[in-house]
């Protein structure tokens, strides 16, 4: 079934934008590859202030992808691992609460309402669980899908309930780094 699976990427480590670039680069290489995409669409990226995390936490890029595919859930989520992998990711099964990352991939929710439990083998909740109280995420789903609902509540309704803090700030990539 062909439908809108959103996806949301995050990173807060060395070149923000660069690692943004080399995701997405995978991320539509190993698409094609598979031929399991009929379109990609971006987002702004956004700024938003480290939280959750040790003081003095770089700040993060975040943005959301809209692709127009019928791969299921579960080989999105893991084609989202490997190219986190890729792009020198590391995952410390050990370790509480969040943590600096070059670049993390996240499978938020889908056009169709598809829902998606965690089971054995694949840590996957859709939709994501956090994501309707999360102005980072919201804040670009709204650049891509501002009438989207997940779960009976719109993007719209949602975004004017989050908190205003920690500050969502669009991201202007310098001329220099626009190749």
């Amino acid at each position: 079934m062909m439908r809108t699976v959103y996806l949301g990427l995050g990173t807060n480590l060395d070149d923000r934008d660069a690692w943004l670039d080399q995701g997405l680069r995978l991320l539509e290489d190993g698409l094609v590859q598979r031929r399991a995409v009929a379109a990609m669409s971006l987002s702004r990226r956004y700024q938003t202030e480290a939280w959750g995390m040790i003081p003095g936490s770089p700040p993060f890029l975040n943005m959301v992808v809209a692709l127009e595919t019928a791969m299921p859930l579960q080989d999105l989520l893991g084609l989202g691992l490997e190219v986190e992998r890729e792009c020198g990711r590391v995952r410390d099964p050990r370790s509480k609460g969040y943590s600096n990352r070059t670049l993390d991939i996240d499978v938020l929710c889908t056009s169709e309402g598809e829902r998606c439990e965690p089971n054995v083998g694949f840590n996957l909740e859709v939709p994501h669980p956090r994501m309707m109280a999360r102005r980072f995420v919201l804040q670009p789903l709204m650049d891509l899908a501002p009438d989207l609902v997940v779960d009976g509540q719109s993007i719209q309704d949602a975004l004017r309930a989050c908190p205003t803090t920690p500050e969502v700030i669009p991201h202007l990539i310098e001329s220099s780094k626009i190749k």
